[in-house]
């Protein structure tokens, strides 16, 4: 079986046609302006000719488009990326709760869903809990109010040192960390649930904070479920 005629090699007159035959062509594919170089003015050094003035803009403008498009998607995708890890990390909490591990949970799965390394809920000391969850209260009373009060109930502290009464044993990893106010009313004292992060810079004031004030309203209305001495929650 003999092999196809190769196709004729494109010649200037060929691609003029082209052009001629299909007016439209720019207006359908304007990248295609990129990669035309342009040419010398016909009126000599020293004459500024505004069609070539022009051109080059709406290269520069083509550029700067597709540049920010780019940007868009890269955006989008981490978004999605991030939304898709925080409803894991609800479904987690929720799932948790219901085998009466909330504090184990939040301790070992949002380090992996949230791309952090330690996370931990702690509640007041001064206020009730059930029983067998006395040891998340490990903040002394006021201790919320402090770095999370109702006017701001979401802190993003871009340095930090790591508190072992929020972080336990993880607390020498924190450098940054985000505190998010749990006031689950019921009889139940206010808390936090806390995300540390061993690089500094990681949290920051200006970044929003939508998605782990989600995750902290599922955490406080599991606790409001609770009734006292019904729910046995591991401290880490």
């Amino acid at each position: 079986m003999t092999d196809p005629d190769p196709a004729p090699a494109l010649t200037d007159d060929a691609v003029l046609a082209y052009l001629t035959a299909h007016p439209g062509f720019l207006d359908r594919c304007p990248e295609a302006i990129l990669t035309l170089g342009m040419p010398a003015s016909p009126h000599g050094e020293g004459v500024v000719d505004i069609r070539d003035f022009a051109i080059r803009r709406l290269q520069d403008e083509l550029r700067d488009l597709r540049d920010g498009t780019d940007s868009l998607i890269q955006t989008t995708r981490i978004n999605l990326s991030l939304l898709k890890r925080t409803h894991q990390a609800v479904l987690s909490v929720l799932m948790g709760d219901e085998r009466g591990c909330l504090g184990e949970t939040v301790a070992d799965d949002l380090p992996l869903l949230l791309d952090v390394d330690v996370a931990a809920v702690r509640f007041e000391n001064a206020g009730s809990l059930p029983a067998r969850s006395a040891p998340l209260a490990t903040l002394p009373a006021g201790a919320v109010d402090k770095v999370a009060p109702r006017s701001r109930p979401i802190a993003l502290r871009p340095q930090a040192t790591g508190d072992e009464r929020l972080f336990g044993g993880g607390a020498g990893l924190v450098a940054s960390d985000a505190l998010a106010r749990l006031e689950p009313g019921n009889g139940h004292p206010p808390g936090l649930l806390a995300l540390g992060s061993r690089r500094r810079g990681s949290f920051d004031e200006d970044q929003a904070s939508d998605l782990l004030s989600f995750v902290a309203r599922v955490v406080e209305h599991c606790v409001r479920q609770w009734t006292f001495g019904d729910r046995p929650n591991a401290p880490e």
